[in-house]
């Protein structure tokens, strides 16, 4: 999508830094403090590190054109839309499993595992709640829809061995290490998925008891020092030919605009469609930061013990 920013506007110098969103918020914070010049637009998927910037006056509530196109949902407070979003997919092993075990929700997952524990102890993976943001409010908007949910976790504990990377995930998958991944992000799987031969060895599904949907927040910092140029690039990201940019990456657009003709892997709408409407979105719900230690606390006693 940056590349098409560039083409459309060629005179506006665009520079790129690739942070984790922690460390992108302190280092946008530290420099702020100092009056230093900093990111101008940030982009990323971590919601409680945007309720703290927001709580820190960071956000510019920037009223962008493109609003009247884009539902209420994807705006959740002044100036902070919704970029893209990622839902968070099933991947296995389609050599090492046989084609009923093929998963399609978390609990056939729980229900393949408890059938033959010796072989599935330590064979699942997933993010490790504990290592960033991301992961900790996936498994945190999973945890708080139901106590079902709840249930589930503690039951996958003892067959999961968690990884920090979703390509961490994906690669264990195919060379069979892991059997199974689950919430591993679409924006990491289906790209890859392309490789050649890769769609052999490796399939995905979206779970229909529950598919989170992380959204990639996006806003104009209150520190900018090019302002005029971050609401453009916003508003180019917001539009219909940037939703469709960015799913070449392996973005999910969510515009109503934006069909599946459109895209080379999903939109918003599929993933409801394949999902039976059972989708988690991971919104900006401030209860997740008062919870985060006593959360992570039971999350590793259950994913991190021997």
């Amino acid at each position: 999508a940056i590349a098409g920013f560039k083409r459309r506007y060629p005179w506006v110098k665009v520079t790129t830094l690739d942070l984790g969103p922690n460390e992108l918020a302190e280092r946008y914070n530290a420099e702020a403090a100092v009056k230093r010049s900093t990111a101008d637009l940030m982009v990323f998927a971590a919601p409680d590190s945007w309720l703290q910037l927001a709580a820190r006056g960071a956000i510019l509530p920037y009223a962008s054109p493109e609003s009247a196109n884009l539902p209420g949902w994807s705006k959740p407070m002044p100036g902070l839309y919704t970029y893209a979003t990622a839902p968070m997919l099933i991947v296995y092993n389609k050599a090492l499993l046989r084609p009923n075990q093929y998963p399609t929700s978390m609990a056939q997952i729980a229900a393949i595992a408890q059938a033959d524990p010796a072989r599935f102890r330590k064979r699942l993976t997933t993010y490790d709640a504990s290592s960033h943001s991301f992961a900790y409010v996936i498994h945190w908007r999973v945890a708080r829809e139901s106590r079902r949910n709840q249930a589930l976790l503690r039951t996958l504990g003892p067959f999961t061995r968690v990884e920090p990377s979703g390509a961490t995930m994906l690669d264990k998958v195919t060379t069979g290490e892991y059997l199974i991944s689950y919430y591993n992000s679409a924006v990491t799987v289906l790209p890859h998925m392309k490789q050649a031969g890769r769609d052999r060895i490796v399939g995905w599904s979206l779970p229909t008891d529950g598919t989170p949907v992380m959204l990639y927040g996006m806003a104009v910092t209150r520190a900018a020092k090019n302002p005029n140029s971050a609401k453009l690039m916003l508003d180019y990201l917001l539009s219909r030919e940037g939703q469709i940019l960015s799913a070449r990456g392996g973005m999910t657009p969510y515009r109503r605009d934006v069909g599946m003709r459109d895209v080379p892997f999903l939109t918003l709408a599929e993933v409801h469609r394949r999902s039976g409407g059972n989708i988690l979105p991971v919104g900006y719900d401030r209860r997740m930061l008062a919870d985060r230690a006593a959360f992570l606390a039971r999350w590793n006693a259950l994913f991190k013990r021997r």
